[in-house]
């Protein structure tokens, strides 16, 4: 129910807008047309602009981050961000119409002076307009007088998302403690509704109160849930139950369903929609194909006369790695270390002398990892993924870092999001593994083209300014 309520309200909140910019955009067109004698309205203009402008705040409001608004209340500065964006986001399908119809017929000094106005706009609408909406919708017999039922420490926990959610029509009587649950008094400003008595007494505070909604703030046992269901049935009262498990286990949790089947999976993995695997691999040919017809020819020439000058020997050198599904797969590097120096499995270290000179800049910019977009035209990496590492390390490292092995759901890249973040080079304590382990599997449940373009973007960055890591 509080979700239909928010979306709903969302949803009424940007067509208001939408009507509130259209309306702003005739009226300053006639206002501007005698401010700045311009004699053309150009009505055909105006109404494609009226059409196109449902689209700008269609794709906002379906963003996640556009329900901020509604969710939470955003500070001064974070509101001004936000209605920024949006403003931003509403004004842009004008210049894109006009750049791609070549349209030049509309006056600059109109459409730059519109911008401002409509900002103002948005800002004051989204100040005012949704807690106006809320008061007079969710108001009068839309009020839900509501009971929560739960643990104190729970309630505590709990507090803050009742009392916003007030603002959506929910009438906050008081609590229920479940007594298996109980525990002594929490004294918190937070623990802010009253304890009416025990789960043995619900019916009768139930009907006292004439409830109509019912929260019960953890995942109860079936029998209770079964006692809850059938007793807010027979009293004809909403039933609602916060999703703890996440907290409880500890563990993220997803839901999903497939053939009426109800699932659930401890993470989300975008990249097993095919849609996605294409993208991604349509973005890994398309930057790593001209690398190697036209980047590589030139760094092997340079990187050859570099270990010519240093150390003699074969130009790449060859390891195996641990790769998808921690298949084994042969990774490309430039050589970086002496030939023969006996060991091949130790990580680098700083000042390692099995490094020779020049070896030690290519590292530091990270030239070795150029033939890698080998392995990304064969398939057997990404440009962006966990790191792969020897078969040896990885057993080891597995054992001492939880969810290490997860990270072989999707293909190892040749950046990642833990290298980025500076969780990179050698792992010299367990915290660099877990570090490493947790930003691996942040990318791997909430992988986006966005968030792979940032991480292209950040390595960039990195190799004309390495970190203190890279050696």
């Amino acid at each position: 129910m509080i979700s239909y309520r928010v979306q709903g309200l969302g949803v009424l909140h940007a067509t208001i807008q939408y009507i509130a910019a259209v309306l702003l955009l005739w009226a300053w067109r006639y206002a501007s047309a005698i401010l700045f004698s311009h004699t053309d309205v150009y009505y055909d203009r105006l109404i494609i602009y009226s059409i196109l402008m449902p689209l700008a705040f269609g794709f906002h409001h379906i963003q996640k981050r556009s329900r901020e608004l509604f969710q939470q209340k955003l500070s001064t500065y974070a509101l001004i961000r936000y209605t920024f964006r949006q403003a931003l986001i509403v004004f842009s399908a004008i210049p894109i119409f006009i750049v791609a119809s070549k349209d030049q017929s509309v006056s600059r000094l109109f459409l730059f002076t519109y911008f401002p106005l409509l900002y103002c706009v948005l800002l004051l609408t989204n100040k005012r307009l949704p807690s106006v909406l809320a008061r007079h919708i969710f108001g009068g017999q839309r009020l839900q007088p509501t009971i929560v039922l739960g643990s104190p420490g729970r309630l505590i926990e709990c507090a803050p998302w009742l009392e916003q959610k007030t603002a959506y029509g929910l009438k906050m009587i008081g609590a229920v403690g479940i007594p298996i649950l109980e525990a002594p008094p929490i004294h918190s400003p937070q623990a802010v509704f009253p304890l009416l008595g025990s789960i043995c007494e619900l019916p009768e505070i139930l009907s006292c109160h004439q409830v109509t909604q019912l929260i019960v703030l953890e995942v109860p046992s079936s029998e209770l849930i079964h006692f809850l269901s059938t007793l807010c049935d027979k009293l004809g009262i909403r039933l609602l139950i916060v999703n703890d498990l996440p907290s409880r286990l500890q563990k993220p949790i997803s839901f999903m369903e497939d053939d009426g089947i109800q699932i659930l999976a401890f993470r989300p993995e975008p990249l097993e929609c095919p849609v996605n695997r294409i993208l991604k691999r349509i973005l890994d040919i398309a930057i790593s194909l001209p690398v190697v017809a036209f980047v590589l020819p030139v760094t092997n020439i340079i990187v050859y006369c570099l270990q010519r000058w240093d150390a003699p020997g074969a130009l790449f050198f060859k390891q195996p790695r641990t790769g998808l599904h921690n298949e084994e797969f042969m990774m490309f590097k430039y050589r970086t270390m002496c030939m023969h120096h006996g060991n091949e499995v130790s990580q680098a270290t700083l000042g390692d002398p099995r490094v020779f000179p020049a070896g030690r800049w290519l590292r530091r910019h990270s030239i070795d990892e150029l033939p890698q977009f080998l392995n990304v035209l064969r398939g057997e990496m990404s440009i962006v993924g966990p790191r792969p590492h020897l078969p040896e390390h990885s057993r080891s490292f597995n054992d001492a870092a939880m969810g290490f092995k997860v990270r072989a759901f999707i293909k190892p890249g040749i950046t990642g999001l833990a290298q980025v973040e500076g969780f990179r080079g050698e792992i010299k304590e367990l915290r660099n593994l877990t570090d490493r382990v947790r930003s691996d599997l942040y990318y791997l449940e909430n992988w986006s083209i966005s968030l792979e373009w940032r991480i292209i973007l950040k390595t960039a960055r990195q190799i004309i300014f390495p970190p203190k890591a890279a050696y």
